[in-house]
């Protein structure tokens, strides 16, 4: 187990909850309820603020994969979450296209190659 700072729930990217510890922090028992009123996503964050055994990173942190939430049926959308990943992808291909390392151009190829 690795002891947390901090619990929250996250939703669209913004802290919707801290969520009380208790004294324990390798655990925690938390029931409620969460106000939503518009589709999206949520996940639950910990994190700590320095380093600790067993995990000496100076920030460890951890998160849920996503849950998605629609509100009066309307699927959840974001366009700056997807501007956002746009240019991330776009970074990568740029950085893989100059990446000299290559075992071989068949390796260069497949990687860089759009999905079927």
């Amino acid at each position: 187990m690795v002891p947390v700072d901090h619990l929250e729930v996250v939703c669209d990217g913004k802290i919707a909850k801290s969520l009380p510890l208790d004294g324990k922090r390798d655990s925690a028992d938390i029931e409620g309820t969460l106000p939503i009123s518009a589709s999206g996503w949520c996940l639950l964050r910990a994190w700590s603020e320095k380093a600790e055994y067993p995990v000496m990173d100076n920030y460890a942190y951890a998160t849920t994969g996503p849950i998605y939430v629609n509100v009066a049926d309307k699927k959840p959308r974001s366009p700056e979450d997807a501007k956002y990943f746009a240019a991330w992808i776009q970074r990568t291909i740029e950085i893989t296209e100059k990446y000299p390392d290559w075992n071989s151009p068949q390796e260069k190829g497949t990687v860089n190659a759009a999905p079927a």
